[in-house]
């Protein structure tokens, strides 16, 4: 239950920091901003998925 607690969080985290990136910066920084926020919300679903269920992985 704690590794999908400390999933969602640096999930989170994550993708408030690749949205900060994608509005505040230039090219290519914006660029992997958007992928570091795209990547941020997949590890916090996959959080949520392992609250859920103990056999998600």
């Amino acid at each position: 239950m704690l590794l999908a607690f400390v999933l969602i969080v640096i999930g989170l985290a994550a993708t408030v920091y690749g949205a900060r990136l994608v509005s505040q910066r230039h090219r290519p920084i914006d660029l992997a901003g958007a992928l570091l926020a795209a990547a941020g919300l997949a590890l916090a679903l996959a959080g949520v998925g392992r609250l859920l269920s103990n056999k998600f992985f």
